[in-house]
């Protein structure tokens, strides 16, 4: 699996259930990336999506003990009740690992860490306070790349780790 967010100095993803940042070239690159791929998110990430759907040209897993298999349905993804069943929902979907990408929240990239191999990582350069953080970084993880960039004022970086 690949984890893939935007990170700020302090460890910072999301606050009052948005990202903390609004970075194009950001997004372009997550579209990028994952387009064609099959994204693993919690509930909160869902319904912070435009029209708290999943993303076109994706398949779409929520990992959620409260959401039901109906409101699932409605919102065109798949339902997972904890982490055997997102891995058993990957088996049975023919999706690989290197297909595969956590896009959060704080408490999906925490459970599903032991199984990620790469982590893409926006780093932000700013200190904003959030309400949600990325789990820190394990310490077999090695950082293979990293490029600096400016948008509109904001200074970030694109890390890849791997393991």
């Amino acid at each position: 699996m690949i984890a893939i967010a935007a990170v700020n100095e302090k460890g910072y993803i999301g606050k009052g259930g948005d990202l903390l940042y609004s970075i194009k070239e950001d997004m372009r690159y997550f579209a990028s990336v994952t387009r064609e791929k099959t994204l693993i998110m919690g509930r909160k990430t869902l319904l912070s999506l435009p029209g708290g759907k999943g993303l076109k040209g994706r398949k779409n897993i929520v990992l959620s003990r409260s959401m039901k298999k109906e409101e699932a349905e409605e919102r065109g993804v798949y339902l997972a009740k904890d982490v055997g069943e997102v891995l058993s929902l990957l088996t049975f979907l023919g999706v690989s690992e290197e297909e595969a990408f956590v896009i959060g929240g704080g408490e999906v990239y925490s459970l599903l860490m032991p199984y990620c191999k790469t982590l893409l990582l926006t780093r932000v350069h700013s200190f904003e306070e959030g309400d949600v953080s990325f789990p820190e970084i394990p310490a077999d993880f090695s950082l293979i790349k990293g490029e600096e960039k400016s948008e509109n004022g904001v200074s970030f970086r694109f890390d890849k780790y791997v393991r």
